[in-house]
């Protein structure tokens, strides 16, 4: 007998099916189980995915994310929000998009506060939320948050600084950040709080990049002349690393002379690992963080995992059920060098 290769989604579905199977196993047959799952799935859910900025490169490893799990469960995944930075457009789309009834919202909040109520009007009205990278203000109007856990995520880079860059020797340091973001700024705190167990690492200046290496690069320029004892630079956000490494550049320093941690893998900075003059970046699982998004999210509109954990309710009380959606999957963060930085690339380097 052949081998069967089985595909992602159903691996995925059998972890569903296993738990449904064993619950009522004996009372449906693992056919019958199989079936019921595949019937669920016969309509394609709609999923929105709330956010800003669409062109810019962080969002390439979550659309492919989005994408394969859209494919992989039957479900049609839409961007909503503006392309530039505006999280008061971004709210005003979302409460929009709430009045379409999709059958769930993934939403990336630009501003904790100012998503705070379509959020609040999207659960009122049935439709569940998942909060993915950043977070919202009030938490009890979104079902669970999914991403990279800010400060711990923030915290692990200036770990890896200390301990694997500088390796114990001092440091005068800029954090090169998005500031007035709720996510970037929780990052920040993590950075300084590993600076500040390592006794060794002192943070001189705090830099606004606005996530743009074009202004990043300026706003780094100015912060070198006003401080040129700095020998490291922390990014938090994903144009912070190219942004640090044209300036250094532009200085006239030589590479390696200002040790550079980034932060993602957008292919533009990726380039400057390889040339010398970054030394890392922290990565996030942004591909496993949104395929996870939709991945939960449909097995909770069509209830697969609340069946499976409570098999001796009738169907008309699911909906009354306690939800099974975790409230925090952090899905951690990578590093990336100049050892393994060729595989980092979503398109190989000219």
């Amino acid at each position: 007998m052949g081998k069967k290769v089985f595909s992602r989604r159903e691996v995925l579905q059998g972890g569903v099916a296993a738990g449904m199977g064993l619950a009522v196993g004996g009372l449906l047959g693992p056919r019958a189980v199989a079936e019921a799952a595949q019937a669920a799935q016969a309509k394609p859910l709609e999923i929105a995915v709330s956010g800003c900025l669409w062109n810019i490169g962080w969002w390439i490893d979550g659309r492919m994310g989005w994408t394969a799990a859209g494919k992989d469960f039957n479900c049609n995944i839409t961007e909503v929000g503006p392309a530039e930075f505006d999280a008061s457009q971004q709210a005003t789309m979302t409460e929009e998009l709430v009045a379409k009834k999709p059958d769930a919202i993934i939403m990336v909040p630009f501003d904790p506060n100012q998503l705070l109520d379509p959020a609040r009007k999207a659960m009122e009205a049935g439709i569940p939320v998942i909060c993915s990278n950043t977070d919202i203000a009030d938490k009890k109007w979104r079902y669970g948050h999914v991403g990279m856990e800010n400060f711990p995520g923030g915290y692990l880079q200036g770990k890896y600084v200390v301990e694997n860059l500088l390796k114990g020797k001092p440091g005068k340091a800029m954090i090169l950040t998005g500031i007035g973001l709720e996510n970037l700024g929780t990052r920040t705190k993590g950075i300084e709080a590993a600076f500040a167990e390592a006794k060794s690492v002192e943070v001189v200046d705090v830099v606004n990049d606005q996530l743009d290496p074009n202004l990043g690069t300026q706003a780094c320029s100015a912060s070198l002349l006003a401080h040129p004892d700095i020998n490291v630079i922390v990014g938090t956000d994903s144009s912070a690393g190219e942004s640090a490494s044209r300036a250094v550049k532009e200085s006239g320093r030589k590479p390696g002379e200002i040790i550079i941690m980034g932060m993602d893998r957008d292919d533009s900075m990726l380039v400057h690992i390889k040339e010398g003059w970054m030394a890392a970046t922290a990565v996030q699982r942004n591909f496993l963080e949104f395929y996870l998004d939709v991945y939960m999210l449909q097995n909770h509109v069509r209830q697969l995992w609340v069946k499976g954990a409570f098999p001796g309710a009738p169907s008309d009380a699911l909906g009354k059920l306690p939800h099974q959606l975790p409230y925090v999957t952090d899905t951690g963060v990578m590093f990336c060098t100049a050892e393994n930085v060729d595989y980092f690339f979503h398109e190989k380097p000219k």
